[in-house]
């Protein structure tokens, strides 16, 4: 799967076809993402064969397309993105929107207080006032 952005004429019954202003394909969703600028996201179900200079079809519908595979001529471009040089089947290509963040939420530390409990390193045990000195436990 490699992803691009969409350009303002582009809707989902139309093939992806290489322009001037389209970058390329990228290898990652977070690629594509950071160049969109707010236009939408593509993923499109190809990958890039360096052997034949080719982008081939990953998906079960390209036999659809034609009655057998499909591919296109494609080069990697200095930026390192995958350019095709044929339009791609609107069966290939599907809108995802912006780039997805992850947010894993936040861990208890050393330390840190969860339920009223202070949390401390493994072995350690919170010290105890004796006498108005502090001890710690054994």
């Amino acid at each position: 799967m490699l992803y691009t952005i969409a350009s303002e004429q582009w809707s989902a019954d139309r093939p992806l076809t290489p322009t001037q202003t389209r970058v390329g394909l990228y290898r990652t969703r977070d690629e594509a993402g950071k160049l969109a600028g707010g236009k939408p996201t593509l993923a499109v179900a190809v990958r890039y064969d360096a052997t034949r200079g080719t982008v081939v079809a990953t998906s079960p519908t390209s036999l659809r397309l034609t009655g057998g595979t499909w591919s296109a001529p494609a080069f990697v471009n200095d930026s390192g993105g995958v350019v095709a040089l044929c339009p791609i089947p609107p069966d290939l290509v599907r809108r995802i929107g912006p780039p997805r963040l992850q947010v894993h939420p936040a861990q208890p530390t050393a330390g840190t207080h969860l339920a009223g409990r202070a949390l401390l390193p493994a072995g350690r045990l919170p010290a105890r006032s004796i006498a108005g000195r502090i001890a710690a436990r054994r």
